[in-house]
């Protein structure tokens, strides 16, 4: 690994607000982060001597008897619940999630293995599953505990709120309960997350199980806030209704935009090279017309005005070399054109794609395609995708960006003519940690995912090995604002 991709991955690993542990194959614990320590009531040393705590020791057999049973079903990514005993007496119900990572070779190297804490969640739901079936009985007692709960709690009907416990009142920072009650769930999740509300609520009334979610709400003094939480059909003052278990995730949220942020500084410097190509150019064309302007008595208008479109160029270069490396203040989607952002985006890679040999082509078949999302970010994910082609085209080539709007949707593809990847490959990208590339940490690939997902579409990848790979983005197309066509 190169240094700024060894600092992404410390980065990630430590900073995870759920238990992260590497673990050989045998069970040893090669490495856990804090959060894991935290959770478990053991300190780092407790996981690497030769004889571990029978706590630990209990684990790791598990860990490893899914792991061989992994290999044996020829699957990469399992996950287990198990309970477990702290320190302190208290039994803990952990969710761990398995994935092995090979080695060149395919034969298990390492089982990254993530632990998260689901023990207050069960309690709730199943509390809430046996609350349902009591509840004609019971009601009086069901609102105690609702009441009780530290975690937040909305019931609807029909998309309006009919109740909220004080925890989920201090959320929204409402004052009280009559501030809430008949208020639709549209004006409190925010916009950019209505479509995964209406999906939720079509499933509710085709009666199917809704599930958990994670949500942007817009709180009553303006905050934006992320919550993940779970859903169910319960009957409430003798009508049915959704009952909603909310858990507030955003520090968790603003751990992984610091990633973020740490794989755009890191991609701003692998952008320098390209960036001081491309200004060279200009630069080297200024320099000549001057010299041209002190020995010439003509009129040079036409010197000037080449000289004052270098200028701009590199203007343009920098400036959006600056927006790419400074941190996000606001994420809130806007209205916008996805198709001058892409011609930004090339125009920024032009330099790097011309130190390779490499040459980038485009072609939009509409004259705008119109969307709702945080310009930066989508950047974000056109770097990412032209950076991993040309990587993937050491000898040169062609890269084509194609976009087209059908069905409500956009589809920006990235085709390049590389050395491409076999379906084994393609399945494990977005996996923790999984790369291709000699030297990688593979969290460019999961960053441009989510980013993705959180503007509410999808990323596909079809590849053939030594042919070249093409990347396709989808994402919802809206209509153009007044404003932008008067």
């Amino acid at each position: 690994m190169r240094s700024a991709e060894v600092h992404n991955y410390d980065f990630a690993f430590r900073q995870a607000a759920i238990g992260m542990a590497l673990i050989a194959p045998d069970g040893a614990f090669l490495k856990v982060n804090p959060a894991l320590c935290t959770l478990l009531g053991y300190t780092p040393d407790h996981f690497t001597v030769p004889d571990l705590l029978p706590a630990i020791q209990e684990l790791s057999r598990d860990i490893v008897k899914c792991g061989e049973w992994l290999q044996s079903m020829k699957r990469d990514q399992h996950r287990i619940d198990q309970h477990y005993y702290h320190p302190s007496g208290q039994r803990l119900s952990l969710d761990i999630r398995i994935s092995l990572i090979r080695n060149e070779a395919g034969k298990p190297e390492i089982y990254f293995t993530q632990f998260e804490n689901r023990t207050q969640m069960m309690q709730m739901e199943t509390r809430l599953h046996y609350t349902e079936t009591h509840l004609h009985e019971r009601e009086d007692s069901f609102m105690q505990l609702l009441d009780g709960l530290p975690l937040s709690v909305l019931i609807t009907n029909h998309g309006q709120i009919q109740y909220a416990n004080p925890a989920g009142l201090r959320l929204i920072h409402a004052d009280s309960l009559e501030a809430v009650i008949g208020m639709s769930t549209d004006d409190l999740v925010d916009a950019a997350d209505h479509e995964i509300l209406a999906e939720r609520k079509q499933r509710h009334y085709n009666n199917r199980p809704i599930g958990s979610v994670r949500y942007r709400i817009r709180c009553f003094n303006g905050q934006l806030r992320h919550v993940e939480g779970f859903s169910l059909k319960i009957t409430y003052q003798k009508k049915r209704c959704v009952i909603g278990i909310f858990k507030d995730i955003s520090d968790q949220k603003l751990e992984e935009d610091r990633l973020m942020q740490s794989e755009k500084l890191s991609t701003a410097g692998q952008l320098a090279a390209g960036i001081a190509h491309e200004i060279r150019n200009p630069l080297t064309a200024i320099f000549g017309f001057l010299k041209l302007l002190r020995t010439s008595s003509q009129n040079n208008d036409q010197y000037f005005a080449i000289m004052e479109s270098e200028l701009k160029r590199i203007e343009f270069i920098v400036n959006e070399l600056l927006v790419l490396s400074k941190p996000q203040v606001s994420h809130a989607s806007k209205p916008m054109d996805i198709l001058p952002l892409l011609d930004q985006v090339i125009t920024l890679m032009n330099g790097q794609a011309a130190l390779k040999n490499i040459e980038i082509v485009s072609a939009f078949s509409e004259p705008s395609i119109w969307i709702a999302g945080e310009a930066n970010q989508l950047k974000q994910v056109f770097i990412n995708l032209l950076k991993n082609a040309m990587e993937a085209m050491p000898q040169g080539g062609i890269i084509r960006i194609h976009a087209l709007s059908r069905n409500n949707e956009a589809f920006i593809s990235v085709q390049d003519e590389g050395c491409g990847m076999t379906a084994e490959q393609i399945q494990a990208l977005g996996k923790p940690f999984f790369t291709t590339k000699e030297s990688g940490t593979g969290l460019g690939f999961m960053i441009t995912h989510n980013i993705i997902h959180n503007h509410g579409g999808n990323i596909s990848v079809q590849s053939v090995p030594q042919e070249g790979t093409t990347f396709t983005v989808t994402l919802p197309v809206i209509s153009e604002p007044e404003a932008a066509s008067s």
